[in-house]
């Protein structure tokens, strides 16, 4: 019979269970873990990656009646998330715990319902065992004793988008008061859904992604979306913003982040959740389209 291997005590993957997992120092290398402090990792969900890491990190089960204490990052299967168990995820004590979520265009929704925890990143599930590596290395990095960063690299474009829309709704006041006008052709939802269709026309003669704009794309669908009087899922938002589910996830909750997007639970089921367009954001983006749709020779 083989005898078991036995791991000596100075092991540098040797878990150092009398830690505080809180206080745990960082590894030099920005997307590596460093294996003499191994951190405490939450899981919710039946992730067999989490299983192939296991010697980079104390995994401990989350449940709705037995959350785990201490855990310095929560690793979340989208589709696992039910009513009991995003209750147990709002909990105090994991208030600021930053979040990973593995979801796809099939769990969407699911994903959505998350949006108002501290996510850090969403993954992909089949993402590699190196991404999810890098993942939870930056999450221990963010600011502020582990609380999710809610700045970003997209808030620039943001800013920019909110500006550019302001001058290009200045400029077409200042041209339409210099001319005779006719009147405005109201901008309805059929007119933004051609638009619409217009853009996604382009890349059935260039190279898909070329156009890749997800923010103005999830901003015209909701404003048809609010002409039509119809509410919009989180994945339904994902497919019109035309770019892979998880960067969808990312700007939708970046522009929530941002204040330019409100996010409303199901009152039927808590684990979805509707976008829709914050009141100042509705009010900008109409001047914008009725500048842009009524240009001259439009």
């Amino acid at each position: 019979m083989r005898k078991a291997c036995r791991r000596p005590e100075n092991h540098r993957f040797a878990n150092r269970l009398d830690e505080d997992p809180m206080s745990l120092p960082l590894a030099s290398k920005p997307d590596r873990i460093d294996l003499n402090h191994l951190p405490v990792v939450g899981v919710v969900g039946e992730i067999p990656l989490a299983e192939a890491l296991g010697f980079r990190f104390r995994f401990r089960r989350l449940d709705a009646a037995q959350p785990p204490a201490g855990a310095n990052v929560l690793l979340v299967q989208a589709e696992a998330v039910d009513d009991a168990t995003l209750a147990a995820l709002q909990a105090p004590a994991f208030t600021g715990v930053p979040l990973l979520v593995l979801a796809d265009a099939d769990t969407a929704d699911a994903a959505g319902a998350l949006m108002g925890l501290a996510v850090t990143a969403f993954l992909e599930p089949s993402c590699s065992p190196e991404e999810l590596e890098a993942a939870i290395a930056r999450a221990l990095r963010a600011p502020q004793a582990g609380v999710a960063d809610t700045r970003t690299p997209f808030d620039p474009r943001l800013e920019r988008l909110r500006e550019e829309a302001e001058r290009i709704a200045a400029a077409i006041r200042a041209m339409a008061a210099e001319r005779e006008a006719d009147a405005p052709r109201p901008v309805d939802a059929p007119r933004i859904r051609a638009h619409i269709k217009a853009r996604r026309l382009r890349e059935t003669f260039f190279p898909q992604g070329l156009f890749a704009d997800p923010a103005w794309d999830i901003l015209l669908d909701l404003a048809a979306a609010r002409r039509e009087g119809r509410a919009v899922s989180v994945s339904s938002l994902c497919i019109a913003a035309a770019v892979p589910t998880t960067t969808a996830l990312r700007w939708i909750k970046h522009m929530v982040d941002d204040g330019l997007l409100v996010r409303r639970a199901d009152q039927e089921d808590a684990r979805r959740a509707f976008i829709e367009l914050a009141p100042a954001t509705a009010e900008t983006l109409d001047r914008c389209l009725e500048a842009c749709f009524n240009l001259p020779g439009l």
